[in-house]
């Protein structure tokens, strides 16, 4: 958006993306952290300790590797943690100007953009799940595709097979693509993360890496 265009802000985007939002599954208001034994596997090398997090952001490790991997387990379980900390829309999108452009008849669904935020963001929603998620960060442009969701007790619902598309914005060229397969476990009625493995294509090849929690714990 340019100083000289003007943007009405459209309530029946909001409408929508709130639904979508608050369809998804987030911890409770009370959400303390949790504890749990991880196994990190890179192409079928396994190392196992233990991890503590009581927020997306304060992490304990005790895992004797190199700091590469405790950097990759660091980002990965904040992220899952952080897309379910419980967040109110009006913290999270719903401070920005969004626009709905409907009945285009994209497979993915319809898209709202964001058009004051700094990550340049988008998202695509169909059947009142969130299917597509776009930004720019710098000079990487990226799109999250949602394949396929689980579906909670009450109703909400977890991302659990998505893929990443990363672009050079400069240059328009697809730099890799990450394949995501995400498990969660309920302890305590809680929605918990289980599993997460990432398949990364790349011009170097093809990489694997897991994680494995078990014997969760709410703190």
């Amino acid at each position: 958006m340019t100083a000289t265009e003007q943007v009405t802000n459209q309530p029946q985007a909001h409408t929508a993306l709130q639904a979508a939002h608050e369809g998804g599954y987030r911890f409770p208001a009370n959400f303390g952290g949790f504890s749990a034994d991880v196994t990190v596997e890179r192409d079928g090398v396994a190392q196992s300790g233990r991890i503590t997090l009581r927020s997306p952001r304060e992490l304990e490790i005790d895992l004797d590797t190199d700091e590469e991997t405790l950097g990759w387990l660091r980002q990965e379980l904040g992220s899952m943690a952080g897309h379910r900390w419980p967040t109110p829309y009006a913290e999270s999108d719903g401070r920005w100007t969004l626009t709905l452009e409907a009945g285009d008849g994209h497979p993915l669904g319809d898209l709202i953009r964001v058009h004051d935020d700094p990550f340049n963001s988008s998202y695509r929603l169909r059947g009142g799940r969130i299917a597509q998620v776009n930004r720019q960060m710098g000079p990487t442009r990226f799109s999250i595709n949602i394949h396929e969701h689980t579906v909670t007790a009450d109703g909400r619902t977890l991302p659990q097979i998505f893929t990443v598309a990363f672009w050079d914005a400069a240059h328009g060229r697809l730099t890799r693509t990450d394949e995501y397969l995400d498990r969660y476990v309920e302890v305590d009625g809680v929605q918990l993360p289980a599993e997460r493995r990432i398949l990364r294509v790349e011009d170097d090849g093809i990489t694997v890496r897991k994680m494995t929690l078990s014997g969760q714990a709410l703190l």
